[in-house]
């Protein structure tokens, strides 16, 4: 079925970028669709930390982006970054100006906070470590007065429908119609990261790569989409599908990583102890654990903590630990990918790509505490721009739907999510070595032809949850062995990606330096 109605963008993604761009689409008749029933929904809700920018009069965009390029282990793209940090104070102007309750300080000032690696206090929060929450209801609620934005939930989105290198609409799977085409002659995609391809995430259960799935069936470039930052501060408590976030701005407000006995280790790490960048310590923390160590945060430092930060104290409260009184366990878990659907090649026209879902650039090999709520809102505002300005014609099409005769029983659905997300931690996880990566390369091979070669389901009357769970599971397969592939591929170490056979960088990938610094 080829739904009537032709819209001038659909954005496929309701987080932080995929809202942003439907606030800055004007008068554009726009579609906003999430695979969950749900437009809260996703990774932006979760974000704790805040938003970073050089709102401060000891700050500035340069050494923002001194920041950024340092963090990244110079392998970021200047132009990018340069673009992301200028645009940084624009982009908080233009929350402030639909209400974002930012925390302010006793004079009325925007309150700034320092996390690791920043050399300045430039994070602004909302409620504490409610960030990420109190900006999609924010941007949420001021997309629902727009009358030229549409809604569609529970929709999954299968694939772009291009002709002529040119975008023509896309596929879905319905909770309602089962499959129909959508056409357009724009589309954003803004679904996230790929954190549910490991068995330790922080990242919720829709978290599955979708969009750079769909790229790679389009024959579209990812890039370095090995780059996968551990946040080395989860709380050490399965919950659901995902692990419960310990903001980085906890050490910024003075926790300690400590032993079972209590003895800080950081400073055996970096000379920046617990405000070493996210994949020093990470690493830090996983050397600690193969010595036999337990790892747990101390949160007693902080003053006031169930004010500073109510989303962690409750939680650790809800599973039985008292922040005030006792260590909290830890362990590094997935939580955001650098890489993703290259932006910076040609795309079809009418193609856009925000958020996590997208390669920037502005990451390099390690992102930035809380630089990516800020890239959510810059190029979600910068690709919509792009996009809206391209026209072509639309075609007539022969859209392709996904064959569901092959589907699996939902049991084995989820037994081979979990033999993929065992084989993607435990073969290229916060330690990789070229061994481990093949053999990884070689299960996912064997998994891919036994998902093929398994019963197909024998009942009747396919659930929406069901479908989604194998079209999910088949972006997985893909991503996981693309992924993998490029870790094989880059024989070095730098930030996120860590070879101990290649435990040196390499200037084969360096691009960037910061005058009288060396690499």
């Amino acid at each position: 079925m080829v739904e009537n109605t032709i819209y001038d963008l659909i954005i496929v993604g309701s987080g932080a970028a995929g809202l942003t761009a439907a606030l800055e689409s004007g008068n554009k008749s726009v579609l906003i669709i999430t695979k969950t029933s749900s437009f809260s929904s996703g990774s932006s809700p979760l974000a704790q930390g805040g938003i970073a920018a050089s709102v401060g009069s000891d700050d500035s965009a340069s050494l923002h982006y001194n920041d950024t390029i340092k963090a990244g282990v110079y392998s970021g793209r200047s132009d990018q970054i340069s673009f992301l940090t200028k645009m940084g104070v624009p982009a908080i102007e233009n929350l402030l100006k639909i209400n974002m309750a930012f925390d302010k300080t006793g004079s009325g000032q925007l309150d700034r906070n320092r996390e690791g690696a920043h050399s300045r206090r430039r994070v602004l929060k909302a409620g504490g470590d409610s960030t990420g929450r109190i900006l999609v209801k924010t941007l949420y609620e001021e997309a629902l007065k727009r009358k030229n934005i549409s809604w569609k939930h529970s929709v999954f989105v299968c694939d772009l429908i291009i002709e002529n290198n040119s975008v023509q609409g896309i596929t879905v799977y319905s909770d309602n119609d089962g499959f129909i085409t959508i056409r357009s002659k724009r589309v954003l995609l803004a679904t996230g990261g790929l954190g549910q391809l490991f068995g330790h995430t922080t990242n919720p259960v829709e978290a599955t790569g979708d969009s750079m799935a769909i790229a790679l069936r389009a024959n579209l470039k990812l890039k370095e989409i090995e780059m996968v930052q551990f946040h080395p501060t989860a709380l050490n408590v399965k919950s659901g599908d995902s692990l419960m976030l310990l903001t980085e701005a906890l050490r910024g407000d003075g926790a300690l990583l400590v032993r079972g006995d209590g003895t800080p280790f950081m400073g055996k790490y970096s000379p920046l102890k617990e405000l070493a960048p996210r994949d020093v310590v990470s690493r830090a923390i996983w050397n600690e654990m193969k010595l036999g160590h337990e790892i747990f945060i101390d949160l007693k430092p902080i003053d006031d903590l169930g004010n500073k930060f109510p989303t962690v104290s409750s939680f650790c409260l809800r599973v039985g630990l008292n922040p005030n009184r006792e260590l909290i366990p830890i362990t590094p878990a997935v939580h955001y990918v650098m890489g993703g659907v290259d932006i910076n090649r040609e795309l079809p026209s009418g193609l856009g790509v925000a958020g996590e879902a997208s390669y920037t650039g502005v990451h390099g090999a390690n992102r930035l505490a809380s630089n990516s709520l800020l890239e959510c809102l810059v190029y979600g505002k910068s690709e919509v721009e792009r996009v809206l300005s391209e026209d072509h014609e639309l075609v007539d099409i022969d859209p392709k739907y996904p064959d569901l005769s092959r589907i699996l029983d939902l049991v084995d659905i989820d037994l081979y999510r979990s033999k993929l997300q065992g084989i993607m931690y435990n073969n290229c996880g916060i330690i990789r070595n070229e061994s481990s990566l093949l053999e990884g390369e070689t299960q996912l091979i064997e998994l891919k032809k036994m998902i093929i070669n398994s019963p197909i389901y024998s009942g009747n009357n396919l659930t929406y949850r069901h479908v989604v769970k194998w079209l999910e599971l088949n972006n997985m397969v893909s991503l996981g062995l693309s992924l993998i592939g490029s870790a094989i591929y880059r024989k070095e170490s730098r930030g996120a990606h860590y070879r101990e056979d290649y435990p040196n960088t390499s200037i084969r990938w360096d691009r960037i330096k910061i005058e009288g610094d060396s690499v």
